[in-house]
């Protein structure tokens, strides 16, 4: 008996053994709780998922506004169902591509290197932006008039346009 207590109070040794069972206990617990925090959020996303898909969320709620193509249809250039379709394709954008192409649309205006179709569907893509919320209404302001103030690119459609054709 007495060589059994003193196998069991004596602390000399190798310490590492008892690290490494310790180790490999936080690292199993590790692993178990983060298989459990995956299926917990797998099923958190899933319900997410299902009650966003239920509510139908969409770009629905963007409306074509006449107002602000009133400067380029009252020349007669297109017509208001035109207008409509071109602002219906750009509403199908995603905020990236909209934006980028209301970036370079303003760089080519301000340049006067724009053609008439090309202006068209600039203030499509502004209007949609500015529905959206995604640009400064001073600069939609400035550039299409959507407040009511004359828009820049009447200026450069007063101006020789190019049309794309030599």
């Amino acid at each position: 008996m007495t060589h059994v207590t003193r196998y069991l109070t004596d602390d000399r040794g190798a310490v590492t053994i008892d690290w490494t069972v310790l180790s490999s206990a936080a690292v199993g617990l590790a692993i178990a709780t983060t298989a459990i925090m995956t299926d917990t959020l797998d099923v958190l996303s899933m319900r997410m998922d299902d009650e966003l898909r239920s509510r139908q969320l969409s770009d629905n709620w963007i409306q074509f506004h006449a107002s602000h193509f009133e400067p380029i249809l009252e020349t007669g250039a297109i017509t208001e169902a035109q207008a409509e379709a071109i602002h219906g394709a750009a509403n199908e954008l995603m905020n990236y591509d909209l934006v980028s192409n209301l970036t370079n649309g303003i760089e080519a205006l301000e340049a006067g290197s724009i053609t008439e179709e090309e202006i068209v569907a600039l203030v499509a893509l502004a209007s949609v932006a500015y529905q959206r919320n995604l640009v400064d209404d001073g600069v939609l302001n400035h550039y299409f008039g959507f407040d009511g103030s004359d828009p820049f690119y009447m200026t450069v459609a007063a101006a020789p346009v190019n049309t794309g054709t030599n």
